[in-house]
């Protein structure tokens, strides 16, 4: 009996372990596969600046590009990727793509580009100028099945123009007596590893929204990452006045209620910190 009994607790000891053991390989397979996942899509993210849009090899974009793909204006396939790059080449013969930061999570790349060349050919209905740009973007790429279904941009338009000549480079500067008005609506963020893209995603939306309301001057992002890859970030709206500030959180927190969006079981979600603020000009 006793000798039953040890062998039925060794079985049972061993079907355990080889239990347990077959768990943590499954969760080592899938975490493997999700890293493979990451660094193709890096390296597909990668080529489609390299070899694609810098040396012109459009016709390698069914490579990289679904068909499924939809840009900003609801046009789908190969050919509506290829537009946008191609109304930026026609105009900037020489331009040229360059990578400054990459970083992937789920199935979403998200990049900071920056873009340079000479202007000699009409952009949006300017004329050349041959003026050379250099301008800084974000980029947030959506992949499904390994191959690009959508992205957004966020780019520094104001500078653009401003090295087009197009607008002043001191467009943006008032009169001292005017400048007491001005609020300044500052936004600081601790954004984990894993929230990185979600939130940025949702940055891209916010700003390019905020930029059509009355009142709005301009906007900066400042960020650094830690040696954890954690983001600290901060967000400077400028507004004319604080009426236009207020009317502006009205119209945001609409905008929200429309889409569906709760920021704070957004933020509580991904477990983002933030801190807000509202600065004036200091006049003794």
């Amino acid at each position: 009996m006793k000798s039953a009994i040890k062998t039925y607790l060794f079985l049972a000891a061993l079907l355990t372990g080889s239990f347990g053991f077959a768990q943590t390989s499954n969760h080592s397979i899938e975490n493997t596969h999700m890293e493979a996942t990451l660094t193709a899509n890096k390296e597909t993210i990668h080529s489609l600046y390299e070899n694609i849009m810098n040396n012109r090899k459009f016709d390698l974009l069914n490579l990289v590009v679904s068909e499924d793909y939809v840009n900003a204006q609801g046009e789908k396939g190969f050919e509506a990727f290829k537009k946008g790059t191609m109304s930026v080449i026609t105009a900037f013969p020489d331009a040229r793509w360059t990578l400054t930061e990459m970083i992937a999570e789920g199935n979403k790349v998200f990049v900071k580009q920056r873009v340079e060349g000479t202007h000699r050919g009409a952009f949006q209905y300017i004329s050349p100028t041959n003026r050379t740009i250099s301008n800084d973007g974000m980029v947030i790429y959506e992949f499904r099945n390994a191959k690009l279904i959508g992205h957004q941009i966020q780019t520094d338009r104001f500078g653009f123009f401003q090295q087009l000549g197009v607008l002043p480079a001191d467009f943006l500067t008032v009169p001292f007596q005017q400048q007491e008005n001005k609020v300044y609506f500052i936004d600081q963020f601790k954004i984990p590893k894993h929230a990185v893209i979600e939130f940025l995603q949702r940055m891209v939306y916010s700003r390019n929204f905020i930029k059509t309301l009355p009142g709005f001057i301009k906007d900066e992002v400042l960020s650094q990452e830690d040696t954890n890859g954690n983001l600290n970030l901060m967000t400077i709206a400028v507004w004319e006045n604080q009426d236009y500030l207020d009317k502006a959180k009205q119209l945001v927190q609409a905008e929200y209620k429309r889409i569906n969006f709760n920021p704070t079981a957004f933020t509580d979600r991904l477990g983002i910190k933030m801190d807000r603020t509202v600065y004036k000009i200091y006049t003794p």
